[in-house]
């Protein structure tokens, strides 16, 4: 396969592809334009000739990043938890879009998701007081990779330029456990309100908040002193909701059994 190179401009070069014939039998050409010198437009036609005799071409997009995860969003409305699709557009409209959503989807480098994560651990925040912690900028990164997945599989990219980017490495905090004096005094405290129960199944069961809250008395065998998490409570914008476990019907916690007096 050959291309034809054509000058546009002082640094402006075009060359046109032969992309095969389409279902009527037309003969398909696609013109591509770019920015340099006419060295620049050989490696690009070189690049672009390779990826189509390996068959990892994708043709350009004006496709924007925004435009882009705004329609993958919608498409993964269906497939993920409200939580989790909430929690998807608080990043994409607070961090992403801002930073990155003005790029052609096709022109998005490593090196501007790097530098966008460079920026946002010093002065992310929307509040302008200072940067996101790494946490928040690795579940921006996940979100990134997840996107651009999908990206290549439509295929509107060759290859995702989230997968060359390191992210930040959240500094490891060792969990901080009630000894058995704390927990005795807890105890002693919640014994005549309301949370006492609650308080005393997560302690003997390890269970989060939300699991507890979605337990229900068929979810415990009083015989076997066995308690079955089958689902959480978790707090949306539209209000509670309960949310299957993934491992509903398997995961088993056994409470104790009360002691004879």
């Amino acid at each position: 396969m050959k291309g034809h190179i054509k000058k546009r401009s002082k640094h402006s070069w075009s060359f046109w592809i032969d992309l095969g014939r389409d279902a009527n039998g037309r003969r398909r050409q696609k013109c591509i334009t770019v920015k340099g010198t006419r060295r620049d437009a050989e490696r690009e036609l070189a690049r672009v000739i390779n990826e189509i005799d390996t068959g990892s071409f994708v043709e350009p997009s004006h496709m924007t990043v925004a435009d882009y995860f705004e329609r993958w969003l919608d498409h993964a409305r269906n497939r993920v938890s409200p939580k989790t699709r909430e929690r998807y557009g608080e990043l994409t409209e607070a961090h992403i879009v801002p930073s990155l959503g003005s790029h052609k989807l096709p022109q998005l480098k490593p090196l501007h998701i790097q530098g966008f994560y460079s920026d946002a651990l010093v002065k992310g925040r929307k509040d302008g007081r200072g940067g996101l912690s790494p946490q928040t900028v690795v579940h921006i990164h996940r979100l990134l990779r997840a996107g651009g997945e999908r990206a290549v599989l439509f295929p509107l990219l060759a290859r995702n330029p989230a997968d060359a980017v390191d992210p930040p490495r959240p500094p490891k905090t060792e969990m901080k456990a009630l000894t058995e004096a704390e927990t005795a005094a807890l105890l002693r405290v919640a014994e005549k309100s309301s949370l006492h129960l609650p308080i005393l199944v997560a302690v003997v069961t390890g269970l989060r908040r939300g699991e507890l809250l979605g337990l229900r008395w068929s979810d415990i065998d009083i015989e076997t002193g066995e308690t079955s998490v089958q689902r959480t409570l978790e707090q949306t914008s539209e209000g509670l909701r309960f949310k299957l476990t993934w491992l509903a019907g398997i995961w088993g916690v056994s409470l104790p059994r009360p002691r004879r007096k």
